[in-house]
């Protein structure tokens, strides 16, 4: 008799792409089609954000000042900066006020957007509630839409959608900035790249390029994962849009107010190692980096991140796909940056599942981010009351063991390819099935 041939995937194709396990035989089969499943997966994400919202419960009651909100684990800039920047003058006192905002345009100025919401006959304690919660909102909305694009763009592994909507890094990061609308923006252009609208896809990479910096790396990872996914015409149409629609916002704004563009590439240039950098540990014991060489390590960084990222696509098993390059190039550029703050995982993380990483290697990546927030918000406090507070030589520790979590994290991302379909056309070229060996009498 011949040797029967062991199927090489042991769960069935109908399994639960939502939890991993089987489905019942007597289903029906628009129980288990995404249709049915993404609507259920997308109203997941109200459990992390209700915790991340409960999380807040201290500084909604009695505000965001002081040194209670870094004890109690509840600081986020958003409140921060409504009180600092004067955003209740809304959009047209961004234009107008002179000042030099730190966040890139497009979140300085949807802060300031919401900032003119606020209602004018409020005190102070109510305006700052009124204005978390509107940027709460709008971020659940983001992260239901990026959970959404997903579930679309990796409709057979729907598990990756249910890791993004129950992840625990909202808990951890969700509240803090606004960087979810930048994410947001980036996963919906993988989704339109994968539906062949190159278009679309560069006019979302643009407007998230004048939101964050990072973006860049991500246009440059698409080019470079397009090489042998056979969709460089269309990659380069698409960083080309992206590019364009970024510098005619840029454009604009250095004409009506110049300074909502200068203003963060001036703090960039002129800030020191900041919180959750590696390049901050020599100041944390004492022997702070000399002059410019953080925004040099910053500037290598990229080098460094375009670099890896060749190599990855040239090195994978199998063609690389978009996201899992970017997801690999994304934190060579965030560990090397000025500053890692707790809401980098956003950055981060997102691509990372998107290009297919496990749960322990998420779960043990939240656990990390998790810890090091607890730890930075006891050091900061800590600054004004060092005999409760977390010395500066064992935060040093926190942040080397986080980047050390960041480079298993890498390390997951680069085996990412080898679970990745071989395409069609390649078939011809794939190594010959062995012979079945003849029955025997």
């Amino acid at each position: 008799m011949p040797k029967e041939s062991v199927p090489g995937d042991l769960l069935p194709q109908d399994a639960s792409a939502v939890i991993g396990g089987r489905l019942g035989r007597r289903v029906a089969g628009r129980q288990r089609s995404p249709r049915h499943l993404v609507p259920m997966i997308v109203a997941m994400v109200l459990v992390p954000m209700a915790a991340a919202v409960l999380r807040q419960g201290h500084c909604v009651a009695n505000g965001w000042n002081g040194d209670e909100q870094f004890w109690r684990g509840c600081f986020s800039d958003l409140p921060a900066q409504y009180q600092l920047a004067g955003l209740d003058a809304g959009l047209a006192g961004w234009f107008t006020s002179g000042q030099e905002p730190t966040q890139m345009p497009l979140l300085s100025g949807l802060m300031a957007l919401l900032g003119g919401f606020v209602p004018a006959d409020s005190g102070w304690l109510e305006a700052t509630r009124w204005y978390f919660v509107m940027w709460t909102v709008l971020i659940t909305l983001c992260v239901v839409v990026g959970v959404w694009c997903v579930a679309r763009t990796r409709p057979q592994r729907l598990d990756l959608a249910t890791q993004l909507a129950l992840s625990p890094v909202y808990v951890v990061a969700a509240l803090l900035s606004a960087d979810p609308v930048v994410v947001v923006l980036v996963l919906a252009a993988v989704l339109a790249h994968s539906l062949r609208r190159p278009t679309t896809a560069g006019v979302l990479l643009g407007l998230a390029l004048t939101g964050h910096a990072w973006v860049g790396i991500v246009l440059l990872a698409l080019l470079i994962s397009s090489r042998r996914l056979g969709c460089r015409e269309a990659a380069v149409r698409t960083v080309a849009i992206a590019l364009g629609t970024a510098a005619g916002v840029g454009i604009v704004l250095l004409v009506l107010a110049p300074e909502v563009v200068t203003g963060p590439l001036i703090s960039w240039w002129d800030e020191s190692a900041g919180y959750g950098s590696v390049l901050r540990i020599p100041g944390l014991v004492g022997h702070a980096l000399p002059g410019r060489t953080v925004q040099v390590v910053a500037l290598l960084g990229w080098l460094g991140a375009a670099a890896g990222a060749v190599v990855m696509a040239r090195r994978a098993w199998r063609p690389a796909t978009w996201a899992q390059v970017a997801a690999f190039a994304v934190p060579v550029v965030a560990l090397t940056g000025t500053a890692v703050p707790v809401q980098a995982a956003l950055w981060v993380l997102p691509l990372a599942i998107l290009a297919g990483v496990s749960w322990r290697t998420h779960l043990g990546f939240v656990a990390v981010e998790a810890v090091h927030a607890t730890a930075l918000w006891v050091y900061i406090g800590g600054m004004s009351d060092p005999d409760v507070g977390l010395p500066a030589q064992w935060y040093a520790v926190v942040v080397l063991g986080r980047a050390i979590a960041w480079g298993f994290l890498l390390w997951s991302v680069w085996y990412t390819p080898v679970d990745n379909p071989v395409a069609r056309p390649q078939a011809p070229f794939a190594p010959a099935s062995r012979p079945q060996e003849p029955a025997r009498s």
